[in-house]
């Protein structure tokens, strides 16, 4: 407040209550004073400025609700983002997981196939290994054999020999 704003003040208030006897008499008369008209003035002010009041709470109430949808919405969109992500990793890790269980028996079956084949040439080592034996033993029969015959046709021999001679 300034210097000045106090005796305007004082002569305003003053104003108006010498006139307050003269509305007082123009109003019993049926004549409208401009007090009246400042007043419903004032009065249509008043309800203009609570309507915009009213109004402009509606359009807070209203952006409050549409910012609380979104925060909804941004959180859905979250929540889901976090479903796919954890659906994706899983999927991902029972991938992961076939793929191992894959080159494990793949393991397994080479494994199983090398065995097989040192089992399949010791076999056939030892098969051909027998069938040396055999050949060697057929031979040495074969020898046994000539060397009986041999014997026996030497004693033969020297049988007819001794027939001979003797």
């Amino acid at each position: 407040m300034g210097l000045f704003d106090i005796p305007r003040a004082a002569v305003g208030a003053s104003l108006k209550v010498a006139k307050l006897p003269l509305d007082l008499a123009t109003g019993a008369l049926g004549r409208r004073s401009p007090a009246d008209a400042e007043r419903e003035r004032a009065e249509a002010l008043r309800r203009g400025a609570e309507a915009q009041a009213e109004v402009a709470e509606q359009e807070r109430e209203r952006r409050e609700q549409a910012a609380r949808q979104r925060r909804g919405q941004a959180a859905k969109r979250e929540r889901v983002k976090k479903e796919q992500a954890t659906e994706e990793q899983e999927a991902t890790e029972r991938r992961a997981a076939a793929a191992e269980k894959r080159r494990k028996q793949a393991s397994e079956k080479a494994a199983a196939q090398r065995e097989e084949a040192i089992e399949a040439k010791a076999k056939r080592d030892e098969l051909e290994a027998l069938e040396a034996e055999k050949s060697a033993l057929d031979e040495r029969e074969k020898a046994l054999t000539a060397a009986d015959e041999a014997d026996r046709l030497e004693e033969a021999a020297a049988l007819a020999k001794g027939k001979r001679k003797g």
